[in-house]
């Protein structure tokens, strides 16, 4: 495991920048790829239940529907992550680490009481969004059931989410890796155990995530508090503080609502796929899951390069932090690049893998959707390497201004164009996301530009250091 001490070198003075990005993202890496194993177990296992390709594919379009809004209920969390990382990172930076700690604890109870909070929200709104969603019939009760297994693990995963953006805000993505990565690989067993033993059907895919994501949590918590690898965060720092929570505020809230912006635009392009049938909403939910497995690689690289930028900011070193962002741009559009010309010609072997060679009509959607995104994902690499770039340095607001506009302003508006105004029918899906991933770049340069690489936080020069605190 790499010291602190190791991990500030590479951030903040190793002249090799792509080999810090490298070691440090090939962790986050490894996680975000078994996540996406994962998620393709679930429709592996789910598309070989006995029944019709009809259940099946209602089986299917439930958990299909479910991510979009799964994603909305995390914003927050995510967008308190995010906003931890950039704080925390810009204080370990400027070496004042008492405030770094301070500033850890309350996140951590900050996300405990969100998580509780959208954990009932979520649970007793189940039958109402699954309406909302379109659902109906088998779908409509498949997803209630494994809406209300998932909502249950919300808790759990804002307390992780504070966990993974106080490590990362180091430079250890190691640490918050292990435990996913456990938790995944119980995840899978169970998801077996409970789909193709016990014949549990949906409700075993959502108890198997429910059951792995609470196991991990009590681990994370007592690295925080009780580590012996790294320093400890105190009890006595838990708790409210006003100005603390305006402070993560200010940067969490434009990161949720990039977030929740970004997945409602998915919920209601969903409901608009279900539309069209399950069969066409069981291709698209496949075809995500096989872009995701190329996303993994530049997830984790913009991971790494926002506390890059944040620490490097923190340290007044604005040229670093620049060339930070360029070279984990370059890097993920060359990775991107790689992975489309690669995985492209074997989409239909992997859509079969996925949901069996049964599924006939599934497989086909599936395979027309994949070649359209999947040809612009090094775009999506840009688009990324640009979100890191912002909410490293502290402007997440226009993150949540190239979220929005993305979604809000261009794909959603597309969709219903082609699929109202012209005969092109699921298809005008495909083409509104392309479209709307080419026209998004021009916008991501511009605010880029306006970019500083300065100091978003208040450094009291003051503040005494000699606890050597460092998260």
């Amino acid at each position: 495991m790499q010291s602190q001490k190791a991990r500030k070198y590479l951030i903040l003075e190793d002249k090799n920048i792509i080999k810090g990005i490298v070691i440090m993202a090939l962790p986050l890496f490894a996680s975000n790829l078994l996540k996406s194993l994962h998620d393709i177990v679930d429709s592996y296992f789910l598309a070989r239940m006995d029944g019709s390709e009809d259940v099946i594919a209602s089986t299917l379009a439930a958990i299909n529907i479910h991510w979009p809004i799964y994603n909305i209920f995390s914003a927050l969390g995510i967008g308190l992550g995010i906003a931890g990382v950039g704080i925390i990172s810009q204080y370990l930076g400027s070496g004042k680490e008492r405030t770094a700690k301070l500033y850890a604890a309350k996140l951590l109870t900050f996300s405990f009481v969100l998580g509780a909070i959208v954990n009932a929200i979520l649970f007793f709104g189940a039958p109402t969004i699954s309406r909302w969603m379109g659902a109906t019939d088998l779908t409509f009760d498949y997803s209630v059931t494994y809406f209300r297994y998932r909502s249950m693990e919300f808790t759990f995963v804002y307390v992780f989410f504070a966990y993974q953006a106080i490590r990362q805000a180091s430079g250890d993505t190691l640490s918050p890796v292990r435990l996913s990565i456990i938790s995944i690989f119980i995840n899978m067993f169970l998801t077996w155990l409970f789909i193709s033993e016990f014949k549990m059907g949906i409700a075993g895919a959502g108890l198997s995530t429910l059951i792995a994501q609470a196991i991990i949590v009590p681990f994370a918590v007592y690295n925080l508090f009780f580590s012996k690898n790294h320093p400890r965060i105190e009890v006595r720092d838990l708790g409210y503080d006003e100005h603390i929570l305006k402070e993560i505020s200010k940067f969490a809230i434009p990161s949720a609502a990039a977030q929740a912006f970004s997945s409602l635009g998915f919920a209601v392009i969903q409901a608009m796929i279900l539309s069209y049938g399950t069969i066409v909403s069981s291709g698209f939910s496949t075809g995500n899951r096989i872009s995701s497995l190329l996303l993994n690689p530049v997830m984790a690289i913009g991971s790494v390069v926002t506390a890059y930028i944040g620490q490097n900011i923190g340290a007044n070193n604005p040229a670093r932090a620049k060339k930070s962002y360029e070279v984990a741009r370059n890097l993920s559009v060359g990775i991107m690049t790689a992975g489309v010309l690669l995985i492209i010609p074997f989409a239909k072997p992997i859509a079969e893998f996925i949901v069996g060679t049964r599924n006939a009509s599934i497989v086909a959607v599936t395979v027309e959707y994949s070649i359209w995104i999947l040809g612009t994902q090094p775009l999506m690499a840009m688009f990324q390497t640009h979100l890191s770039a912002f909410n490293g340095s502290g402007n997440n607001k226009y993150a949540l201004i190239m979220t929005f506009t993305r979604l809000w302003i261009l794909r959603v508006p597309l969709v219903l164009i082609f699929k109202y105004a012209t005969d092109v029918g699921y298809a005008g899906i495909w083409y509104a996301m392309v479209m709307s991933n080419l026209i998004i770049l021009f916008m991501g340069s511009y605010l880029y530009r306006k970019v500083k690489f300065q100091r978003k936080v208040f450094i009291d020069e003051s503040e005494d250091t000699a606890d050597n605190f460092s998260i």
